[in-house]
């Protein structure tokens, strides 16, 4: 905005017609396109566009592309490119008296009916695409987005542990909102390929990767705020030592989670991804982390699906997830 006191006269005269005192009322309120600002003065959009020139000259105006539109804004309304230089101080001056402009109050009640009806129109779009929304806006490359934001709800102070990490694809959604990250698993091959694909994560989480079997984890009893093993039980001769284990390394309060394979019958992933187990029960699950002593027990199936792809195949197979999680009891061991 202008700051120069040599420029009074024409900041006055900018100032002097009421036309533009109302716009600049409007426009510090609200963003508005031209042809809402005309809607809400009840005069013609050429009209408008007029003083909107006189406006734009005074550098009064912040304006933003939003596809074929532009919306304005007055300078005042941000703090910032307003400054505190002449023309900031006559607009704080002129703020205070802008109640008693001729048309300023049919002005707010002509705004909010402009408003009322771009929120109109922004819920009957949505209303008209909601039976497609999954197709048309509710596409993304990979589940991270979803996985973060969700993560983002931890307290950032935990000590968490992903339990047979494999390449780490569920410890990447929890970096930056643990403490301590333990990344654990018996294939020091899978480890090292882990730290390639973790090595970007925040600072602020410690990571940790420790060789380890799931039926004689390598971490203290006690140790952990909440543990995950994603996609690992199918894998071992022993679910129940494994957790049993997971009952042992977390604290009283603390949270598990496993992710399974519903049962199925694609019989080619015990030699191509060495399962043990086409799929578990969620019931069997459920009734295992029951005999540990987890408590608050819960199973939710998940939207998400595995899609491995057979050899040979054209096309994945997609096989139902679910996710089975409890909570250690806060009192002491029920096998203490």
């Amino acid at each position: 905005m202008l700051t120069s006191s040599l420029e009074l006269p024409h900041l006055l005269k900018v100032l002097a017609d009421p036309v533009r005192l109302r716009m600049l009322a409007l426009l510090e309120r609200e963003e508005l396109s031209v042809g809402e600002l005309a809607r809400a003065l009840d005069l013609a959009q050429s009209r408008v566009s007029n003083h909107l020139r006189v406006l734009r000259e005074g550098d009064w105006l912040l304006e933003r592309r939003l596809g074929t539109s532009t919306l304005l804004r007055s300078v005042a309304a941000d703090a910032s490119a307003a400054g505190d230089g002449l023309s900031g101080r006559l607009w704080e001056a002129l703020r205070q008296e802008l109640r008693n402009l001729s048309g300023h109050e049919a002005d707010l009640s002509r705004l909010a009916d402009v408003l009322a009806e771009r929120r109109q129109e922004s819920t009957e779009f949505f209303d008209a695409v909601a039976g497609e929304w999954e197709k048309r806006g509710a596409l993304f490359e990979n589940g991270q987005a979803r996985q973060r934001a969700v993560a983002s709800l931890l307290e950032g102070d935990l000590t968490l542990a992903d339990l047979g990490c494999g390449t780490g694809y569920m410890a990447r959604a929890l970096g930056g909102f643990a403490k301590r990250l333990i990344c654990i698993d018996p294939s020091p091959g899978m480890l090292q390929e882990a730290k390639k694909r973790l090595s970007h994560l925040p600072e602020t989480t410690q990571v940790e990767y420790r060789l380890g079997d799931f039926d004689q984890l390598p971490l203290a009893d006690g140790e952990l705020d909440g543990a995950v093993a994603g996609m690992v039980l199918h894998h071992l001769e022993r679910p129940d030592a494994a957790v049993r284990e997971m009952f042992r390394v977390l604290r009283p309060g603390g949270r598990a989670a496993v992710l399974e394979l519903a049962p199925h019958k694609e019989h080619w992933m015990h030699k191509e991804l060495g399962d043990r187990h086409l799929g578990l029960a969620s019931s069997d699950v459920l009734d295992t982390l029951a005999r540990a002593g987890f408590e608050d027990l819960h199973v939710d199936p998940l939207e998400d699906r595995y899609c491995p792809t057979p050899p040979g195949a054209s096309a994945p197979v997609s096989l139902p997830l679910y996710i089975v999680r409890g909570r250690v009891p806060k009192g002491p061991s029920p096998r203490a």
